[in-house]
């Protein structure tokens, strides 16, 4: 497990103490004093989705390194409740990324590119209707289509790519998918239900 150098702040300082100290001194110490009081529940939380003891412990650390960026740009009101979200979500990320199987719309994608191979269109600059719906969509819904779905980037990849809330991603993607959807049903590309 992890372990952090002391700070010599005393052990009855409230959490609230400890993340004002690291906030505003940006010393660390008092970050690592106050994520090890709560290592157990990160770590059970962990446990508890990953059902690996190795991806557990890894996780923790990853929460942590998480946890220095994230700290200074959320307001937290209760710093417990707050860590128990962020590792509960970085896991099902983690969880979801490791068992993610392709979805219908990525096999709907090898069908389009296999469709407009023998269909005609009018399209400029030979263009094919997916090509033409994805410069459609705005740019951090077409990207993040792009990675999810072409590079298979998962939801944490991506967010910490584009700077972005997890939640933010998963509707760019949401959102993107439907708009495509629509878009080439538009374009008369059969194969587009769901």
């Amino acid at each position: 497990m992890l372990k952090f150098r002391r700070t010599g702040a005393p052990e009855h300082w409230t959490d609230e103490q400890l993340l004002e100290k690291y906030i505003s001194g940006d010393d660390s110490g008092h970050l690592g004093q106050l994520y090890e009081r709560y290592m157990p529940m990160v770590y059970g939380v962990c446990l508890k989705i990953l059902r690996d003891p190795g991806k557990a412990e890894d996780a923790v650390m990853n929460i942590y390194e998480e946890l220095v960026r994230k700290v200074k740009v959320h307001e937290i009101e209760s710093f417990r409740g707050w860590l128990y979200v962020l590792a509960r979500n970085h896991c099902l990320m983690e969880w979801r990324k490791n068992n993610r199987r392709p979805t219908d719309l990525h096999d709907d994608m090898n069908r389009f590119d296999a469709a407009e191979s023998t269909r005609e269109y009018e399209l400029p600059q030979g263009a094919t209707p997916l090509e033409k719906c994805l410069d459609q969509l705005p740019a951090l819904q077409r990207q993040s289509v792009q990675w999810f779905y072409y590079e298979e980037k998962s939801y944490r990849e991506i967010a910490d790519m584009t700077n972005e809330e997890l939640g933010k991603v998963r509707s760019y993607i949401q959102n993107g998918r439907r708009n495509l959807k629509i878009c080439l049903e538009k374009a008369g590309v059969e194969g587009t239900g769901e």
